[in-house]
């Protein structure tokens, strides 16, 4: 039984009522084949009762069953219980969830016998110590990004201890290695990176909090994050404070507070309202929350993208980005707006949070639109290339609709809403 062959296919929640206690963040399923029986849904082939959830197999046969009622959905428990369920249902060939602290005991164990493709889910709690993703393409996230309560990231904390970078990403990764949902502390080296180091390495580092960490001795650069190297990483969603670059030299060399760039790396850093990062209070001695170290006329070169960023101040100065023309700072943001938008902007629509996420190989995008009009539809892979198009005449209302991902590869996808001239893009994890 491979990974595809296990579904969760009915959440037996009445059609004729608005809600029901108990559903996982009050969501429902609909019945696949439900007639009314005596004023009674059935599921006409299982004889499905109301509030059930069954597991089949490809083949349809039934794996298990039970009352999803039981559960309580403000509970991280029943919540943790249900998760690793279906994770259990997983068979041995193609990727594998390995999980910590159920499958090992330490964060670095998992990594160390983890292969290509792998997921490392990561329980709540605090791990002290350094982490390196060795030579693996792999997704380290935390559990609190399953679903449960994703503004909890500080319940799942990678402490370095004080001694190195926290995380170490230097053996030639690519975009489909994902660092998602950490507080990421008390890293210090004395020479790029104490937070994150990623050198000739390509990885996804997404809706982390990274803060308090430190590099420099004589001279240093990336309290936050360093990327140096030919390194082409995306940086998404990211917290980014209170880092610091300093030493006891008495030179003009400490760089980067924030974020680090050498003259040979091209990250991305944000891109979308959902995708910006936010700086505030690093501190060095050039480029407080950017840096871009450079060995040319600047006058020439081209700009980084790091659109709808957020700091203190916007458009920010050059104390704190460095130097203002190597990077594209269109459309940034000030920090109050963080915490202060509205869940409905005043523009055309407002796309919600896809769910579930991760996925597979079904994910549900729901979207709000204050007038009809056509809908653009689009999905991407991480290189970029469509997985989806489509266009759709919607009314004004709130609408839905399922993305069958079955065909494609586990990895970060980009679905991209279109209606008038708003455009708006979540991003959803497959896990297969």
């Amino acid at each position: 039984m491979g990974v595809d062959d296990v579904g969760i296919i009915g959440v037996g929640k009445d059609e004729y009522n608005s809600s029901l206690e108990g559903m996982i963040n009050g969501r429902s399923l609909p019945w696949v084949a439900d007639i009314e029986e005596e004023g009674y849904p059935v599921w006409e082939d299982y004889g499905a009762v109301q509030r059930s959830t069954y597991f089949l197999d490809r083949e349809g046969d039934l794996i298990y069953q039970f009352n999803i009622t039981t559960l309580d959905h403000t509970d991280a428990e029943d919540y943790n219980y249900l998760i690793n369920l279906i994770l259990d249902y997983r068979a041995d060939n193609g990727p594998s969830v390995i999980r910590v602290m159920q499958d090992f005991s330490t964060i670095q164990g998992a990594i160390d016998n983890a292969v290509d493709g792998d997921i490392v889910l990561v329980e709540p709690g605090s791990y002290v110590g350094n982490i390196n993703f060795l030579d693996k393409n792999i997704t380290l996230a935390s559990l609190i990004y399953s679903g449960f309560r994703p503004d909890e990231i500080e319940s799942s904390i990678l402490d370095g201890g004080g001694e190195g970078s926290v995380i170490t990403i230097d053996e030639g990764q690519d975009q489909s290695t994902i660092l998602l949902g950490f507080e990421i502390t008390n890293g210090s080296t004395e020479e790029y990176g104490g937070g994150i180091l990623i050198e000739n390495s390509s990885p996804t580092i997404d809706r982390n909090m990274i803060h308090n960490n430190h590099a420099g001795s004589c001279g240093g650069a990336g309290g936050g994050i360093a990327v140096v190297g030919e390194s082409y990483p995306h940086i998404f969603g990211n917290t980014i404070y209170e880092n610091t670059v300093s030493g006891d030299c008495d030179c003009i060399c400490y760089f980067g507070g924030g974020l680090y760039v050498d003259a040979h790396s091209w990250p991305i850093v944000g891109g979308s309202l959902t995708l910006g990062n936010t700086f505030y209070d690093n501190a060095s001695d050039y480029g407080f929350q950017l840096f871009r170290d450079h060995t040319q006329d600047t006058s020439i070169w081209t700009p980084i993208y790091s659109h709808h960023n957020y700091f203190t101040f916007c458009p920010p100065d050059s104390p704190d980005v460095y130097p203002l023309n190597g990077w594209d700072l269109e459309n940034c943001h000030t920090i109050d707006l963080v915490n202060n938008e509205p869940q409905l902007p005043e523009k055309d629509f407002y796309i919600h949070p896809i769910y579930p996420n991760p996925f597979n190989p079904l994910a549900t995008v729901k979207f709000d639109l204050i007038r009809s009009g056509i809908l653009d539809v689009s999905i991407y892979d991480i290189l970029g290339k469509v997985i989806v198009s489509d266009q759709m005449q919607m009314n004004a209302g709130t609408h839905q609709f399922q993305w069958n991902a079955s065909n494609s590869p586990s990895g970060v996808y980009f679905v991209r809403l279109s209606f008038g001239t708003d455009s708006r893009t979540e991003k959803a994890l497959l896990v297969k």
